[in-house]
């Protein structure tokens, strides 16, 4: 957004609240290092018994970047688009503008995939924009035993990011040679030093958007950040363009006065425009189970392989340290809205660690949520206290029911010649170090019991801020992202997804 701004000669001020990307940050192989870091803002879900029970004592895991790049700096790379009828389905909900046929265009703009076999569709794939996307040089064993299991299975090799998402893929990555391509390195960094009309601050924190008001009407004129203990205000002469994520942005709105009129008055925040922030939270609800161990396939070594691994990783960018998790499969339940598309995602990661393991985790995530939750402000401390997140798990009971049959077809895997022939085997204990073990084993009970205590979020929020026609009392802003009620202030991150995707939300 700010490359593109400033090559229309605006000028423009980046408030970043983190420090600048570290380089560690682009190893792949290191990417679980990252939650939980310094990049990270440490948030975590409200507790609740009927989801993530296995954080005894806190709430679920929240991972949202803190760093000039953002999330996307510190997440899994996934490049996934989302089905063609989820954009569809946001222009239903009367959003113009932003069908698949609409939003396609933009995909290949910001796309430069070096993969040759992908690439030969021209329809849906782009080798010339900034962003690249490709696979990653380095494959295990394990990355062909996956893939060969699932077409053992009868599911057919797919392009997610093309007209059919159902199937599986060793997936596409923002990456490049072995090392990581956040929104930074793919569109700031290369034009930083050439546009004296961008001038980026990092570590200060935006405490809240200056708004005016004129008669009937409120104009954002600018923001308030603190920078080493001083606070510094920065008017605006044209747009306050707000991109700090779908739990970041309903917070500063809120902070700022925009948000629930009477849950505002109560925290004696003065209410300039009476909005339904902070609702329509939305996250793919994930289930990983370590439940996959290997023999003589798994990639754990000994400390000076481990050297070797490192030297060969600077030295040409291949091995261990160049990759991520790279399988995954799109499932369409048999209760799917919309015929053709998925309900369930399946992919696999090393127990711990994607470098060195002997256990592998499947992952089974839902990707049509009907539950909904909610963001508000920390009433102890709403400038300064983390905003408390409500997400509101499998409150529709369908949720649930789309997991466990996505758990029902993804232990078929076990059963493959492909998975014996690997020695690889089903080891049901890590899971059952809690109450699940007195139900019967592998009946709904038991794996609806698992679901509770092994859920945890996929980390692609959505929603926060949704995007809507002015006659949806959900929505906070219109088509073109700007904020009702309020002139000079667009919110242009996930948090506007009216309708969550299908897949990662890093590339939309």
């Amino acid at each position: 957004m700010s490359a593109n701004i400033t090559d229309e000669l605006c000028q423009v001020l980046l408030i970043e609240a983190g420090p600048e990307e570290p380089k560690m940050a682009l190893i792949p192989g290191l990417t679980s290092e990252f939650k939980g870091s310094s990049m990270d803002w440490h948030y975590e879900m409200r507790p609740k018994k009927s989801f993530c029970q296995n954080r005894v004592g806190s709430g679920c895991e929240v991972v949202q970047g803190r760093v000039l790049g953002g999330t996307s700096s510190i997440n899994d790379m996934a490049y996934m688009r989302g089905s063609p009828a989820d954009y569809d389905e946001w222009a239903l909900f009367g959003n113009e503008g932003w069908s698949f046929t609409n939003v396609l265009p933009y995909f290949k703009y910001s796309e430069g995939n070096y993969d040759k076999d992908i690439t030969k569709n021209k329809f849906f794939h782009s080798t010339q924009g900034p962003l690249d996307v490709g696979r990653y040089p380095y494959v295990d064993d394990n990355v062909d035993v996956l893939l060969s299991a699932f077409n053992e299975l009868g599911y057919n090799y797919t392009d997610i990011n093309g007209r059919n998402q159902l199937g599986f893929m060793r997936i596409q990555t923002m990456s490049y040679r072995g090392e990581r391509v956040s929104t930074y390195t793919a569109f700031i960094e290369p034009v930083r030093k050439l546009r004296p009309n961008l001038e980026i601050v990092t570590e200060a924190l935006v405490t809240n958007i200056l708004l005016e008001e004129l008669r009937d009407t409120v104009r954002a004129v600018g923001i308030s950040y603190i920078r080493n203990g001083t606070k510094i205000r920065a008017k605006a002469k044209k747009e306050v363009i707000l991109s700090a994520g779908a739990i970041g942005s309903p917070k500063l709105l809120m902070q700022s006065g925009l948000g629930p009129k009477e849950y505002l008055e109560y925290l004696d925040i003065k209410t300039y425009y009476d909005l339904p922030v902070g609702g329509n939270f939305q996250d793919h609800l994930s289930v990983c189970l370590p439940v996959l161990k290997l023999t003589r396939t798994a990639t754990t070594v000994k400390f000076p392989e481990k050297l070797k691994d490192i030297t060969s990783y600077y030295a040409k960018g291949i091995g261990p340290l160049s990759a991520n998790f790279q399988v995954v499969a799109f499932i369409e339940s048999s209760i799917s809205e919309i015929i053709g598309t998925p309900d369930i995602e399946v992919r696999f990661k090393g127990h711990d660690s994607n470098l060195y393991y002997d256990r592998i985790d499947i992952c089974v995530s839902l990707l049509t949520p009907k539950s909904r939750g909610q963001i508000v402000l920390n009433a102890t401390d709403y400038m300064f206290g983390k905003p408390l997140i409500y997400p509101n798990f499998l409150k529709d009971p369908t949720d649930e029911k789309k997991l466990l049959e996505g758990i029902h077809q993804v232990v078929k895997l076990f059963d493959t010649e492909v998975f014996k022939n690997a020695n690889i085997e089903f080891d049901p204990r890590p899971i059952l170090n809690n109450d699940c073990k007195y139900h019967e084993k592998v009946s709904d009970e038991f794996w609806s019991c698992i679901i509770k205590h092994f859920s945890e979020p996929l980390h692609n929020y959505a929603g926060s801020c949704k995007m809507g026609p002015s006659n949806d009392v959900e929505s906070v802003v219109d088509n073109n992202l700007r904020v009702y009620g309020v002139s000079n202030l667009r919110v242009v991150d996930a948090s506007i997804i009216p309708k969550i995707t299908r897949g990662s939300t890093a590339a939309p």
